[in-house]
């Protein structure tokens, strides 16, 4: 019980620091702080709605691992949260192939056509949209108590620490491809964009763990 206690305490923990950095990256658009966008000037810009959606995304996890203390906050928080995932990410996936823009992309910040490694001004990676909607479903999966919760939760986790460090392994190696950056079809991953994905990933697997 203690164990379980700890796991859930560690991924509350996480979670909060995934949308303390969201909010930092927000206000370096809102302010124009470089460092916060990018960290390096060379290096992609993580996207306004990327920085929002990880804030989302740090709420949907402390929700998942209050749900059997708080479930009827829980349901509302997570009903609210896996929309809003599943909009924002669902709608830019779809118009990354289909060749269009959504409105999303620059509905909140206005990101300039010389954006590095950008194919679509304020439109995150392909690999971006792939992880906040595996969390979208991880909420989803926990409000409905899914069989098998907490092996699915393992299995999330698992893929967003994958999918972010192959990114993180990209950058290390100079190899754009590595961190999901081709030209025409999807924006690079930004570095610290990859980061979180992999605390997201680990605050997953201990809420699998947590009973």
């Amino acid at each position: 019980m203690e164990k379980a206690h700890n796991n859930s305490k560690i991924a509350q923990g996480l979670a909060a620091c995934v949308m303390i950095v969201g909010i930092m990256v927000m206000c370096g658009w809102i302010f124009d702080i470089g460092i916060l966008k990018s960290i390096l000037p060379m290096w992609v810009t993580m996207k306004f709605s990327t920085a929002l959606c990880f804030l989302i995304s740090g709420i949907t996890i402390i929700s998942i691992a209050r749900m059997k203390k708080y479930p009827g906050l829980a349901q509302i928080s997570l009903s609210m949260t896996t929309m809003l995932l599943m909009l924002f990410m669902a709608s830019l996936f779809l118009s990354s192939f289909l060749g269009m823009r959504t409105g999303i992309e620059e509905l909140f910040i206005k990101e300039t056509q010389e954006a590095i490694r950008t194919t679509v001004p304020g439109r995150p990676s392909l690999g971006t949209m792939i992880n906040f909607i595996l969390i979208a479903i991880a909420g989803i999966a926990a409000m409905f108590r899914w069989a098998q919760l907490k092996v699915f939760l393992m299995f999330i986790g698992r893929a967003l620490m994958v999918i972010g460090g192959i990114a993180v392994f990209g950058y290390v190696l100079n190899l754009p491809p590595l961190y999901y950056a081709f030209e025409g079809l999807s924006t690079a991953m930004a570095c610290h964009t990859a980061l979180l994905f992999m605390i997201i990933g680990m605050s997953l697997i201990f809420l699998s763990s947590k009973d």
